[in-house]
């Protein structure tokens, strides 16, 4: 299997408001530049999502979802429960459609369409079982859409490890 290019890391962390019960994160560090990004960055000009529940039933929906401004659906987390449990990785890809909503909006992420999102999962370690994770990272693998479930399980394997390290120590120094 051929290593994809990584186009963008990012480390977001709970900044969820006191009393909210909507989990919020916001990226804290990243490496890259990944222009969609910049179409979702809020007020503050820091990139923000929402940690959310399925919207629909199905097979193929994800149990959960990060959404972006405007109520874009950014991406399902698909696997972040196996076998009842949390994994601790999760992959999704952006919204194929040119607009989203009964507004029509523009999707920010329509050009990037074929790009795969990997994630790592920090869990609260004070509760390992609870499903709001203190922290993620999102790891953008170029054109990787097709592959990115392979993609994933090569993550759990340690198969980006050395790749990953490397982002975080140059994420902390831009950071």
């Amino acid at each position: 299997m051929n290593t994809p290019n990584i186009r963008y890391f990012a480390k977001f962390v709970n900044t969820t408001p006191k009393g909210n019960k909507t989990p919020k994160f916001t990226i804290e560090e990243k490496v890259g530049f990944y222009p969609p990004m910049t179409e979702i960055e809020g007020r503050d000009k820091r990139v923000s999502v929402n940690l959310m529940e399925k919207l629909k039933e199905g097979e193929n929906v994800p149990s959960m979802r990060l959404q972006a401004k405007n109520s874009l659906n950014l991406t399902g987390l698909k696997e972040y429960f196996l076998g009842g449990k949390l994994s601790g990785y999760a992959y999704g890809y952006p919204y194929d459609k040119p607009t989203y909503s009964k507004d029509e909006k523009q999707n920010p992420f329509y050009e990037y369409r074929d790009d795969g999102f990997l994630f790592i999962m920090h869990p609260n370690p004070k509760d390992p079982t609870d499903i709001v994770p203190t922290a993620f990272e999102m790891i953008v693998l170029e054109n990787a859409k097709l592959l990115i479930s392979a993609y994933c399980k090569q993550l759990v394997m340690g198969g980006f490890d050395e790749a990953i390290e490397q982002l975080r120590h140059q994420a902390q120094l831009q950071g």
